[in-house]
């Protein structure tokens, strides 16, 4: 019953019909599965293994230097009362929640935040979850690729601005990158698209991330924490996910941590220093 709310956002009253049972017991078994799913967050958020120095995957091997994964947010649909609208309209004047995900090169969640508003910027979003007490961790010497609306500095390494970037961009007619921070861009896309199959992924299988759901927005945002540990069970335990081929074809010891979000620039000579070995690598 549990999955089937998630992966089909059903009501407690086509549920019952379904399985036969009061929607007392739904309602309850419900919770009990989402209390139990959990209960097991550090068991099943995945611990980030950065790139190595052998790496071989094309997409991947420019970012061996201690490279952990991609992050982002996104927005997932929420119901809320009316007097909290505002504060959780987006640009689009849609009313969500602005969801931090973090992931590693191989699909998996290693870090969740939901239940920020949707009008939070997300750099904003990534402040708030590296100073919590149990948020995002990231080691001295390690970094997470991350798009445009995130700052260039330690623990986070952000495109060029000014420059093509999104992969869409390198289709058509002028495919070719033209300068060192092109190519650059052009790298860092293709390697960071991997939370954006990631977010395909989880909205894809959980119809209850796509439209808002019936449950209080503090119900809401532990469902979403919810979908994507199950979704790390499905990647652990499926060597082949049908799902993760779709998507893809549609997109074609004690370590000191880093706890400030600021630019840096030592973090931008260091990828002045990358994209131009990117450049020069070229011929």
């Amino acid at each position: 019953m549990f999955l089937n709310i998630l992966a089909h956002h059903e009501k407690n009253r086509s549920i019952k019909v379904d399985y036969i049972r009061s929607g007392w017991s739904i309602s309850h078994a419900f919770n009990e599965c989402l209390s139990a799913i959990l209960k097991l967050t550090p068991l099943l958020l995945v611990n980030p293994k950065p790139v190595l120095e052998d790496e071989n995957e094309d997409q991947w091997k420019w970012f061996e230097v201690g490279c952990l994964g991609a992050l982002d947010g996104t927005y997932i649909p929420i119901r809320v009362p009316i007097q909290h609208k505002p504060r959780y309209r987006t640009r689009k004047g849609e009313i969500t929640t602005n969801v931090l995900g973090v992931c590693d090169r191989n699909l998996n969640f290693t870090y969740v935040l939901p239940g920020w508003e949707g009008s939070a910027a997300d750099g904003h979003v990534l402040r708030d979850a590296i100073v919590r007490r149990n948020g995002l961790k990231i080691h001295e010497g390690n970094y997470y690729l991350c798009d445009g609306g995130y700052t260039n500095g330690k623990g986070f390494l952000s495109p060029y601005q000014g420059y093509r970037y999104w992969l869409k961009d390198w289709r058509g007619d002028n495919p070719s990158p033209r300068c060192k921070e092109e190519i650059f861009n052009m790298r860092h896309a293709r390697a960071r698209n991997v939370i954006e199959r990631e977010f395909g992924l989880s909205k894809g299988r959980w119809g209850i991330l796509k439209s808002p759901s019936w449950y209080s927005v503090k119900v809401h945002n532990r469902i979403i924490s919810a979908c994507c540990l199950i979704h790390n069970i499905i990647r652990r335990e499926m060597e082949v996910d049908s799902l993760d081929i779709d998507v893809e074809e549609q997109m074609k010891y004690q370590h000191e941590n880093i706890n400030v979000v600021e630019s840096s620039e030592e973090w931008t000579t260091w990828r002045d220093e990358l994209s131009q070995s990117m450049w020069n690598a070229r011929f």
